[in-house]
């Protein structure tokens, strides 16, 4: 497998351009695909998140299930460990890299940007936000790396990201889709 680089998504996705915005039928199609990839219950909740402000309270929240961040943890950590074991350590981190052509500045200026179109200037918001992003372009590259398939839970929350969308988390039974 030749480690080319994928297309440039990144600067010309539409980072946090919907966020705030009514969820149209594709978000919630877009975050039950996630949600089914991810092994959540089906009774999970899928709600929209209609501000910053709301945002920030979501993530800030201690009761959030830490089910879903364990399960994408475990999948980065198995597919990384697949990687290796095709490549070999120093040739999968290198691939990874290359695939991965993450702009941490163009998703940071994005959410900045987006943030303060609301009127919200809170750099630890603004960063908590772009670090989100960025591990969901990690996490992309790595199933591209690994050829896990359109299908698979790193691809669906990096799409919902890509649609301008900010995948809060589960809290109590649902998911947050800002």
């Amino acid at each position: 497998m030749t480690a080319e680089p994928l297309p440039r998504v990144l600067p010309s996705a539409a980072w946090f351009s919907a966020c705030g915005l009514p969820l149209e039928p594709s978000d919630l199609s877009d975050a039950r695909a996630y949600l089914y990839s991810l092994s959540a219950p089906a009774m999970t909740k899928v709600e929209p998140v209609a501000s910053w402000d709301h945002a920030e309270r979501i993530i800030r929240n201690p009761a959030w299930d830490t089910i879903w961040w364990e399960r994408e943890e475990a999948e980065r950590k198995a597919l990384l460990a697949q990687c290796v074991r095709q490549f070999g350590e120093a040739p999968a981190l290198d691939h990874l890299s290359i695939k991965a052509g993450i702009d941490h500045e163009v998703i940071h200026g994005a959410a900045a940007l987006a943030a303060a179109r609301s009127g919200v200037a809170d750099p630890a918001l603004t960063r908590a936000a772009a670090g989100a992003a960025s591990m969901a372009a990690h996490g992309h590259a790595l199933a591209v790396l690994a050829e896990a398939g359109d299908t698979h839970m790193f691809m669906r929350k990096y799409g919902l990201f890509e649609g301008g969308r900010w995948p809060l988390g589960i809290v109590r039974g649902v998911f947050y889709l800002f």
